[in-house]
């Protein structure tokens, strides 16, 4: 979200239901450089306050969509957890509905597409992600392309959402779950073995070299999330630090994200020039970079080959 767009979100609560973002806002919206995946997830709290109503949440996904097309992004997947948005009384299939609204009429005015993910969050209980794979279903083919396990990862490993995932398999939802953001590297051998397509973030991968050659071998990509990473893993002090390099050289499929852009304050231009930087990465490494995202896409075969003809186009100009 736009923080200009959060303020003013925030200042138009009722006082009941409004956040506190005194005597600083940008420290109740920004984590620190160096934090847990806790106390990062800590910020989500002001953002869903201000997302409870139909208009609020239409016009965060639309501002999301503008700002990243004004980048030069051709393609994205957004996602979020649905059922976090009805403390207003607001229904889920209502917030998936406002934020798909806000995503088409940007698709409308920009050169973007766009995908939804809806998350279920680990902590919560199976009844509740079960939910929200039904509601990913129930939107399936009209903006949704798949579900997600996010949250902390200490003491809710993914097997733990078993039925949701295998309820989204069977309904033909693509399905991705957020495994080693910032520890436990045996929770993405429980997202492989549970059937993912993608790993969220996947940076302790490198702790376990089975799952590792694992991941290699059936070649699910990993959803890299640079400063993100750099800010809640726990294992690095600069960018360079960040295993990516040792993935790609081992044929493990990686592709670049923002993460949140409000949180780690950047845009996807940043990531790249980061990681670019900080391994000297070539310009054909970049390309395959964002040919495996184009790839990886949860997106219908005819699209994914529009983008990938559009990255090699780029390059070769």
């Amino acid at each position: 979200m736009r923080l200009q767009t959060v303020l003013e979100l925030a200042d138009a609560l009722p006082p009941e239901v409004r956040p506190d973002l005194s005597p600083d806002p940008i420290s109740a919206l920004i984590p620190p450089e160096r934090c847990s995946l806790e106390e990062y997830l800590e910020a989500f709290q002001v953002t869903v306050a201000t997302l409870q109503t139909e208009e609020a949440l239409e016009r965060a996904a639309y501002e999301l969509c503008e700002d990243a097309a004004n980048e030069n992004v051709i393609y994205m997947e957004i996602r979020f957890a649905p059922l976090l948005h009805t403390q207003l009384d607001l229904k889920p299939r209502d917030v998936v509905a406002a934020v798909l609204k806000g995503m088409h009429r940007a698709e409308a005015d920009f050169p973007i597409r766009t995908g939804l993910i809806l998350s279920a969050l680990k902590p919560e209980g199976t009844e509740r992600s079960i939910e929200a794979a039904q509601l990913a279903a129930q939107f399936f083919g009209k903006g949704v392309v798949g579900f997600d396990l996010a949250g902390p990862e200490r003491s809710y490993p993914p097997q733990i959402h078993h039925e949701a995932v295998e309820f989204a398999h069977a309904a033909g939802l693509h399905v991705t779950i957020h495994a080693g953001e910032g520890c436990c590297p045996e929770q993405i051998k429980e997202a492989v073995d549970l059937g993912t397509e993608r790993i969220g973030h996947g940076v302790y991968l490198f702790k376990n070299p089975a799952t590792e050659d694992l991941v290699a071998e059936r070649g699910i990509p990993l959803e890299v999330c640079p400063t993100s990473n750099l800010q809640i893993s726990g294992l690095m002090e600069t960018y360079a630090d960040h295993p990516l390099k040792r993935y790609l050289d081992l044929g493990i499929k990686v592709t670049v994200n923002t993460d949140n852009r409000l949180m780690s304050q950047i845009d996807l231009t940043h990531e790249l020039e980061a990681v670019t930087e900080a391994f000297d990465l070539t310009r054909e490494e970049l390309e395959r970079i964002l040919l495996t995202s184009a790839e990886a896409a949860f997106a219908e075969d005819r699209l994914k080959g529009e983008l990938k003809e559009k990255i090699k186009a780029k390059f070769a100009d």
